[in-house]
């Protein structure tokens, strides 16, 4: 099973194909609100642009830390293997949390208004996520638990994932409730919720969703464990506690007030 397909001679890997589409549906949807809601889209590409790049480091840089103790550091400098070790996977939790150091360099590099730009923000990241688990599941990476129920996949001649049984759709799973995810913000968008709000659903939301997909994954070796919680499991909860925190702490504000 190829990861990709051929235009003519030229191979495209499945994966970044659907990450080139992501950037693309997330730029698309960001031009349509930034219209709507009157803010300037030279501002949201700026904004995007750096939570995006910052959002690719911090993915790349937990993946590194979760398989620390599969890195063969007397081969780092060959090319060969530093090059597969750097086309590996990313953590999306590293992503996200690196994305959010973005916004204060944004403000302050760039002078902008970062919580009105950040609004229009919020819905494009499950968007764009959706469909990069659509290439997870082309490719084979992220698969599920063993599972031969109904809409179970299975792959074959997969370099990833393992062949002939059945898995758990996780990575579909996963993509479906990031759509609908970004359908719920749109919505909320559309009420003219505070926008901090939007935040607070996302993080929340997306939290909890991960930790219970966490369960559903069978690719145990790369997203590291401390007992039986994996990374993002530990991730999950924490970024609950501490958006719930952050909100009691506002709301006190506001009655104080």
């Amino acid at each position: 099973m190829l990861s990709g397909f051929y235009i003519g001679n030229i191979f495209i890997p499945y994966y970044g194909f659907m990450l080139v589409l992501a950037i693309l549906m997330a730029g698309a949807l960001g031009f349509v609100l930034t219209k709507r809601y009157n803010i300037l889209f030279e501002d949201f590409i700026i904004l995007f642009a750096y939570v995006g790049g910052f959002a690719l480091l911090g993915a790349k840089v937990l993946y590194l830390i979760v398989i620390a103790d599969q890195i063969d550091c007397s081969r780092i400098m060959e090319p060969d293997y530093l090059n597969n070790l750097m086309s590996g996977g990313f953590v999306f939790f590293g992503g996200l949390i690196n994305g959010i150091v973005a916004l204060p360099v944004v403000r302050k590099v760039h002078k902008l208004d970062v919580l009105k730009i950040i609004r229009v923000v919020v819905p494009c990241i499950p968007l764009a996520h959706a469909f990069g688990r659509i290439g997870c599941h082309l490719t084979g990476c992220c698969y599920g638990v063993k599972y031969s129920g109904i809409f179970c996949i299975v792959y074959h001649n997969n370099l990833f994932a393992p062949n002939n049984i059945g898995l758990f759709p996780v990575q579909l799973t996963e993509a479906v409730f990031n759509f609908i995810l970004a359908a719920v913000l749109l919505i909320y968008l559309r009420k003219k919720g505070p926008v901090i709000g939007t935040i607070y659903i996302y993080i929340i939301s997306y939290s909890v969703a991960r930790f219970i997909l966490e369960f559903l994954r069978g690719d145990a070796s790369e997203r590291g464990f401390i007992y039986f919680l994996s990374t993002s499991q530990i991730i999950s909860i924490i970024l609950i506690i501490g958006t719930l925190l952050y909100m009691r702490r506002k709301a006190k504000q506001c009655r104080l007030r």
